[in-house]
């Protein structure tokens, strides 16, 4: 007859043998394991990658508003810069093209002068060749049109103003607004010129 095989010591066989091999791959990977200090630096970039993408999500921002964002968040000068230089990149952050598409919604929309949006961009990090070149792109037909809206618009509250008063006024918010003293001058004096009335112009 043949031998036989006691099945309970086979299987105990099996499972020591298997025991050993995963003993073995436990050994190996704790042999090849990532330095302490690499997982710290590995972490650092996940989490400004975590804060640049959650930040970028929301709107465009300049780099150097992204930079203090993770200052905040206590990542290093040495592991922020290489993010920020990742990003920028990929083309996720674009200082120009932010500048660009600041400058024409705000004019439009809040009929924002060019030194108002230059100051803002600025104050935003954009470098001021930069902003400069952004605000280019609004013409001086433009901007003076732009300045007239806001200057008819006041003169509906002035009516019973003295011109020179109604004069002061209109520059004044155009001033605000970022356009230039001789502009304001030039469209509040145009405005006042063609009131209906046609009160003079008192300086």
């Amino acid at each position: 007859m043949g031998e036989v095989v006691n099945l309970d010591q086979v299987g105990a066989a099996s499972k020591r043998r298997r025991t050993k091999n995963l003993n073995t791959i436990d050994a190996t990977i704790t042999t090849l394991s990532i330095p302490e200090e690499n997982i710290s630096a590995l972490e650092a970039e996940d989490v400004a990658k975590q804060v640049l993408l959650r930040r970028l999500s929301n709107a465009p921002r300049t780099r150097k508003e992204l930079a203090k964002d993770l200052k905040d968040k206590n990542v290093t000068e040495e592991v922020a810069s290489s993010a920020l230089d990742r990003f920028e990149e990929i083309g996720l952050i674009d200082d120009a093209a932010l500048a660009q598409n600041y400058v024409a919604s705000h004019h439009e929309r809040k009929g924002l002068g060019r030194n108002a949006l230059r100051q803002q961009l600025r104050a935003k990090g954009v470098s001021d060749d930069v902003a400069l070149a952004a605000v280019s792109q609004i013409s001086e037909d433009q901007e003076f049109q732009a300045a007239l809206v806001i200057a008819c618009k006041k003169i509906r509250s002035l009516q019973r103003d003295e011109p020179s008063s109604q004069l002061r006024k209109i520059v004044g918010v155009l001033a605000r607004k970022g356009y230039s003293s001789n502009l304001a001058f030039r469209v509040a004096k145009e405005v006042i010129a063609e009131m209906p009335d046609g009160l003079p112009v008192e300086i």
